[in-house]
């Protein structure tokens, strides 16, 4: 087991991450295991499994047994479930808990809309909204088709709570096979991308786009999940965060864009480096998925341990109290991590992953999965969350 806990500070902003792993058994003895370690110190929001299922016909049982089985743990207060086809490097199954620490303010309620579980969490001038494990029809649908249902059923929910799109602070995409192209010459992942960008559309992004992760699974078709603020109290700051080593994914060139398009260009992927929450002293900040990427070029033919330090060197930039204070967040020191998820392509090259990573963060929770990133020539990506003080 490995449980990674945040040292808050003001805890109404923060959110914490626990992680917890199971070695291989049956998939409800694994399940069992996580869901019986768990013990909740906080609220619990949402619960992301991660594992190999064979097929997609499998991955739909097993997210079914899921969902039953986390409802008969927490009854009507069961925190969003979903599943990630992506096996982890105990050959068994992950779990990832995020816990909300609630102020004396808060009102929670547990909704349904459009099919789609999902917690809000409000008071005067705050309304927080998870959401997550939202899928298309993988069985029957292509991926266009599935992330423009996907991303119709959110705007459903969002209509409902009154929140606009603008409000998402952090996005998480998965989406199977992301290199991979369909018979028409549409790639995965910018088929994904052009049905975004027209979710996005029409929306003033005053604070930046969203904080965000696009990443493959092994099977799943789309899944979606979010997290999302709408906040009218004017002592938070809440800001996208550039990294003046990338470009921004959302100014890429075309050249960099692969596949075909029934829109009059590709898009860009539309996230921020990295989103930060901020009240007067502290703060919190979502790291989206990072990769070995300059200026706007994959750093190709140089392995993974050079991948990773690159990685790794985007990330300390990103988070340096210089970066931040560029980007108008008052912080007196360099943002301190507190987790990683780390996404690497061939189980061959974790160990010299591991090492590189805790040789610099010793400390540091991290699971580990094995996925494709959504350049084909990218061995690692990893995004993470941290503390600002």
């Amino acid at each position: 087991m490995n449980d990674g806990n945040m040292v808050t500070t003001e805890q109404h902003i923060e959110i914490i991450h626990r992680f917890y792993q199971v070695e291989k058994t049956s998939f409800e003895e694994m399940t069992a295991y996580l869901l019986t370690e768990y013990l909740a110190t906080y609220m619990p929001v949402r619960m992301v499994f991660f594992g190999a299922p064979a097929d997609n016909s499998e991955y739909i049982a097993q997210f079914n047994y899921l969902r039953k089985t986390v409802k008969k743990f927490f009854g009507d207060k069961q925190p969003i479930v979903s599943y990630v086809a992506q096996p982890v490097d105990t050959g068994g199954m992950a779990m990832e808990i995020h816990e909300l620490v609630l102020t004396g303010q808060d009102m929670v309620t547990y909704q349904k809309c459009a099919d789609i579980p999902y917690i809000v969490v409000e008071r005067k001038g705050y309304k927080r909204l998870f959401l997550g494990g939202v899928t298309g029809d993988v069985l029957h649908r292509n991926i266009r088709e599935q992330s423009d249902d996907v991303f119709s059923r959110i705007r459903q929910v969002l209509d409902t709570e009154q929140i606009p799109v603008s409000s998402i602070v952090r996005q998480w995409n998965y989406i199977e096979k992301i290199t991979n192209y369909d018979n028409v010459g549409h790639q995965h992942y910018q088929d994904f991308n052009d049905a975004r960008s027209l979710f996005y559309t029409n929306v003033e992004w005053e604070t930046g786009y969203p904080a965000a992760t696009g990443i493959g699974t092994q099977c799943g078709g789309i899944m979606v999940d979010m997290d999302v603020l709408l906040c009218k109290d004017e002592t938070i700051l809440l800001t996208g965060v550039d990294n003046p080593l990338q470009v921004a994914a959302h100014a890429y060139s075309q050249q960099v864009l692969l596949g075909e398009t029934i829109l009059q260009a590709k898009t860009t992927p539309k996230f921020e480096r990295a989103k930060a929450i901020w009240k007067e002293d502290h703060g919190f900040i979502y790291i989206s998925g990072t990769a070995a990427i300059r200026g706007e070029q994959s750093l190709e033919g140089v392995g993974i341990e050079e991948q990773t330090l690159i990685t790794l060197e985007n990330i300390d930039y990103l988070v340096s109290n210089e970066n931040l204070q560029r980007a108008g967040i008052p912080v007196t020191k360099k943002g301190e991590l507190t987790n990683f998820r780390v996404y690497v392509k061939y189980w061959k090259d974790l160990d010299k992953v591991r090492r590189i990573l805790e040789a610099k963060y010793p400390k540091l929770p991290v699971i580990y999965t094995l996925t494709d990133v959504c350049r084909s020539e990218l061995l690692i990506e990893i995004e993470g969350v941290g503390l600002l003080q």
